[in-house]
């Protein structure tokens, strides 16, 4: 039952993160730290950049260690599978991760309770298969690049739920959802329909009601 089981959230009050990236990154990491603090850790965030995700993890795990939770990231030249072994193993242990995590990573349980996508994953414009199709089809974007980012989002909101008995809250912070037309096509993509709107200050206390609603 997704629509019981899965909580989405999207935050709709972030700067653009391509058009104010730097701005976008100094409020990301705040944003990040409620979410692991009223989670309670089991996180797993997937970035589309590693030079985002270093820097997110240069200001984040110093203030989650005082907080007495632990945050790892796929460093240069890190095991995936030893990623995902630890990560499944420490019930508490936070994840900050790359492609390979997006899909065909399990972890049912209370190993994982919430995943963040901090930005939409399209293709680079720079990337040369994307230049190739854009010069022959002027609607190449919208026929190639939106469809394949809707499927990553899609198996990455998957990661979340892997049996009936799992339960947990799926946070998209790109505004992009709310202030684009293509936003609703992700939306609709994915297998919850309970999804809420809210501005980033509030996310933290939605996890925390969420959270105490579970326990009782």
């Amino acid at each position: 039952d997704f629509d019981h089981n899965m909580h989405v959230v999207v935050a709709d009050d972030l700067p653009d993160p391509t058009k104010q990236k730097d701005d976008y990154l100094a409020l990301l990491a705040p944003l990040l730290a409620d979410v692991h603090l009223a989670m309670g850790g089991s996180t797993l965030t997937l970035f589309t950049n590693r030079r985002d995700m270093e820097r997110v993890y240069a200001e984040l795990s110093g203030r989650l260690s005082r907080e007495g939770l632990e945050l790892e990231q796929q460093g240069k030249g890190a095991s995936a599978r030893r990623l995902r072994d630890r990560f499944i193993a420490e019930k508490d242990l936070s994840l900050l991760a790359l492609k390979s995590f997006w899909e065909g990573f399990d972890a049912a349980g209370e190993t994982l309770r919430c995943v963040v996508i901090p930005k939409l994953p399209f293709a680079s414009p720079n990337d040369p298969l994307v230049r190739e199709r854009e010069a022959r089809d002027q609607r190449a974007w919208w026929k190639y690049s939106l469809p394949e980012a809707v499927i990553s989002v899609k198996q990455a909101a998957g990661r979340l739920i892997r049996s009936s008995s799992d339960t947990g809250v799926l946070v998209l912070a790109d505004s992009r959802l709310v202030t684009k037309r293509y936003g609703r096509q992700f939306i609709q993509s994915l297998p919850s329909k309970n999804v809420q709107t809210m501005d980033r200050a509030g996310i933290g206390r939605f996890i925390k009601l969420w959270r105490s609603s579970r326990s009782k």
